[in-house]
């Protein structure tokens, strides 16, 4: 295949991806696997796909190949590192949140999702700091990132403890105070 015509389906890929047509978008990632297997990309799409879809454990088989075929892509750590989130994984998901951190330091996106790994696995202080880290970072897209985990992944949750749920929301409401 051509660097050209690769190139225009990963971004029809991720056209589909950004219209929320899931369906096109794991068809086109899975003839995009087919076709090149070699591409760190290919499989970064494969797993992001899956991860929209809701599908956590093939996300994460798939960015574990992308990350197999180039291991120093911070967005192919992060997004490990928010499946494992999803999987309820968390202790698991703070060495991928922070190697993606080591590798793109000015990552709000790592920064956050310490901040909320650490509160769920009862670390507030540490929590605070990662959460100030992504405020000093991008402040507004720091408060969209904690309410959405907490919207998705902690709130409704049964395995996070009320406490937890508290100082979470509690977190989040002084990132949105704070100036």
């Amino acid at each position: 295949m051509t660097d050209e015509l690769e190139d225009q389906i990963i971004a029809k890929t991720q056209g589909y991806l950004n219209a929320r047509k899931n369906k096109e978008a794991a068809e086109s990632a899975d003839a995009l696997a087919r076709v090149d297997p070699k591409d760190a990309i290919v499989w970064y799409l494969k797993g992001k796909v899956h991860y929209i879809s809701g599908e956590h454990e093939e996300a994460l088989a798939a960015l574990s190949k992308a990350a197999s075929i180039q291991n120093n892509s911070p967005d192919v750590w992060l997004l490990m590192g928010y499946t494992l989130v999803a999987l309820r994984r968390y202790e698991e998901s703070v060495q991928y949140l922070e190697y993606a951190k080591s590798l793109k330091p000015d990552s709000m996106e790592a920064s956050a999702a310490l901040g909320i790994v650490q509160a769920v696995l009862g670390k507030p202080d540490e929590a605070r700091n990662r959460i100030a880290e992504a405020v000093a970072l991008n402040k507004a897209g720091c408060v969209v990132m904690l309410e959405n985990f907490n919207k998705q992944f902690i709130a409704k949750s049964p395995a996070v403890e009320k406490g937890t749920k508290d100082l979470v929301e509690k977190l989040i409401e002084k990132t949105r105070l704070t100036e």
